[in-house]
């Protein structure tokens, strides 16, 4: 299965809902699906790269062992928040995610993009937050399945 991510409608916010073969994927195109909300992913050039680094509280799986699902829910979350601060804080658009690690206490990743430039970008929806409500993360026999709601 190649990772992807779709909107979907919520009462007065926005969902996002990915699907993905490991987890590292599924947060690559949570993230990615965030962005392509607030730009047009075609109109982000990767001209700079930055890092990420999430940790979250919870218990650490045993090495080689893939991350708890519910374990993952509040990593997504703290995660999301982190790429979305980017925007908010530095004006930072995201073109594309890599992540380089990730268990269900940390992730680590590579993201590239540029700063929004108002002559070039034109923005699309303006996300506050990233909001707990609903939020989901499971393994089914296709892969793995997030669901998250955002505050617009």
């Amino acid at each position: 299965m190649t990772k992807h991510c779709e909107t979907f409608e919520h009462t007065a916010d926005l969902g996002l809902e990915a699907r993905a073969d490991s987890p590292a994927e599924l947060l690559e195109a949570l993230g990615e699906g965030l962005y392509a909300q607030i730009c047009q992913p075609r109109d982000i050039r990767l001209r700079q790269k930055r890092r990420v680094q999430v940790a979250a509280e919870g218990a650490a799986s045993p090495r080689g062992h893939e991350p708890d699902a519910a374990a993952l829910e509040l990593l997504v979350a703290d995660f999301l928040r982190e790429l979305l601060r980017l925007f908010h804080l530095e004006r930072f658009l995201v073109g594309r995610v890599r992540v380089e690690r990730c268990d269900e206490t940390a992730v680590a990743a590579e993201v590239a993009g540029e700063s929004y430039d108002p002559a070039r970008h034109e923005l699309g929806l303006e996300i506050k937050a990233v909001t707990y409500h609903q939020l989901k993360v499971a393994r089914d026999r296709s892969g793995w399945l997030a669901r998250v709601i955002l505050d617009i």
